[in-house]
């Protein structure tokens, strides 16, 4: 995911769900990248969000059919 934000602008990027893992862009001054981890789905469909730059970004994941 890309932040574009003033070049003086400090933002940070956490995971609200315990499956999404935000594994490189935690947080930056300016424009900057967030890398996530989404594991494999063997449940049931699942929706989690992030919040990165004070918005909300939504991941909607579905169940495993076996593909």
């Amino acid at each position: 995911m890309t932040v574009t934000t003033g070049s003086t602008c400090a933002w940070t990027a956490a995971s609200n769900d315990s499956w999404l893992t935000v594994t490189s862009g935690a947080s930056g001054v300016g424009n900057g990248s967030v890398t996530i981890s989404v594991p494999r789905n063997d449940g049931k469909d699942r929706k989690g969000t992030l919040t990165i730059a004070g918005k909300t970004a939504t991941i909607e994941q579905d169940e495993n059919k076996g593909k």
